[in-house]
């Protein structure tokens, strides 16, 4: 009898000591990765597409709300300081922001939208403007480059925008 008692006891123990540790996995199993790798330099563009990454700056701000980037009046993603997102184009005019603090109207379906006219086989380096009109701000790529050496892709959202894959230019 001692002895099922005290395997009783010892399982009791056991379950109490690693149910905290069970349970913490399952929450960060539960939680979706916001940031995926850190950015390196990209290919060529192929000649028939425009090739946008679009980033944010790591901010000193704290707890600084996302930038919902928008391609044609489509959600494509919500940059948060220390994020990047990359995405093809065909060449042509096209519609281009990212907003802050846009909740519930959304500006950047319907209002204040930027159209850009994006080259065939170039790639644009366009960095989100702080300043909360949602204009693009273009980077010269030496410039984007050097803040893009510590920034990671954003990978939490799912775009609802429709651009085609990148191709690789070779």
């Amino acid at each position: 009898m001692h002895s099922r008692f005290r395997n009783l006891a010892l399982a009791g123990v056991l379950a109490v000591l690693l149910a905290p540790s069970a349970l913490a996995q399952t929450e960060q199993a539960s939680k979706p990765q916001v940031f995926g790798d850190l950015y390196r330099t990209a290919p060529a563009a192929a000649p028939d597409q425009a090739q946008v990454i679009y980033f944010r700056p790591v901010s000193d701000a704290p707890k600084a709300s996302g930038a919902n980037v928008y391609i044609g009046g489509h959600f494509h993603t919500s940059l948060l300081p220390g994020g990047f997102t990359t995405f093809c184009l065909p060449p042509g005019p096209h519609l281009l922001g990212a907003y802050q603090h846009d909740a519930p109207l959304y500006r950047g379906k319907t209002e204040e939208l930027y159209r850009v006219n994006l080259d065939a086989g170039k790639t644009y380096f366009v960095k989100v403007s702080e300043d909360g009109t949602g204009l693009p701000v273009s980077v010269e790529r030496e410039e984007a480059e050097q803040s893009l050496r510590t920034i990671r892709e954003q990978t939490h959202a799912i775009s609802r925008a429709s651009t085609p894959s990148c191709k690789s230019a070779l």
